[in-house]
């Protein structure tokens, strides 16, 4: 039986690079139609995004309709916008953030600030690879851009159980002669406890390991290139290595 991975939507071969096969399977065909914003995943299947957008404005018409006696306008959480019948978002924020975790700022009980829009989207990069966010987007096109194989979210057994399997942002083999590589990027700040928890959790098994992590932030994207640079050319093996914050 062959164990050559296939499109999910036409069952073509799936799209692979430098060794590396798409994570969701994708061939180059629908591949290219996914990066053009044509299709979507949502509810775990691959669907027409004209059909998203047909669902979405059904949607927020159920919620005008049902709310018709009581109309109140607010304003968007996502764009200041007013909206009507007490929505939260706007058509266009809601089509965007529908289906996606957010992490909000609440202050003074009416003020909603949200502080990394990018989290858990969906984001083509230039080797074809999707991540869940515009940092590790960057990330990977840097890795892409220098030559530098690597592979995004593989996973790390830690016990028999598959669910506690760990999976740092992205592995390089064997880089530069040195040995395994793993780049974790810290996307939140420590306002976000749980998020602050997993971290330190990651890091003390990743120390246990010996493992060689090199850590990234926010504060990289400013100038992304100059940070990996950096990064990438003086850390030290079998630690994590990170900037105290």
């Amino acid at each position: 039986m062959s164990n050559e991975l296939k499109c999910p939507i036409c069952g073509q071969p799936t799209r692979v690079y430098m060794g590396n096969a798409r994570k969701d399977r994708l061939c180059g065909k629908h591949a290219d139609e996914l990066k053009q914003g044509l299709i979507v995943l949502k509810d775990g299947k691959y669907v027409s995004a004209s059909e998203v957008d047909v669902q979405v404005k059904e949607e927020i018409k159920e919620n005008s309709e049902s709310d018709s006696s009581d109309a109140v306008v607010v304003k968007c959480i996502g764009c200041g916008k007013e909206t009507k019948n007490g929505n939260l978002f706007c058509y266009s924020c809601y089509k965007k953030f529908r289906d996606k975790q957010l992490l909000v700022k609440i202050t003074k009980c009416k003020e909603i600030e949200i502080l990394d829009e990018s989290y858990e989207g969906v984001y083509t990069c230039k080797d074809g690879h999707i991540v869940k966010s515009k940092s590790e987007r960057e990330i990977d096109n840097y890795l892409f851009d220098h030559g530098i194989p690597h592979a995004y979210e593989k996973a790390i057994a830690i016990d028999s159980n598959p669910k506690n399997d760990l999976h740092p942002d992205f592995y390089l083999p064997n880089y530069k002669g040195q040995g395994d590589v793993y780049i974790e990027h810290w996307g939140f700040n420590s306002n976000n406890i749980e998020y602050t928890k997993s971290r330190k959790y990651k890091v003390n098994i990743y120390k246990k390991l010996n493992l060689t992590v090199i850590c990234t932030n926010e504060h990289d994207q400013n100038d992304i290139n100059v940070a990996l640079d950096r990064k990438l050319n003086f850390f030290k093996t079998n630690e994590v290595n990170y900037d105290e914050e």
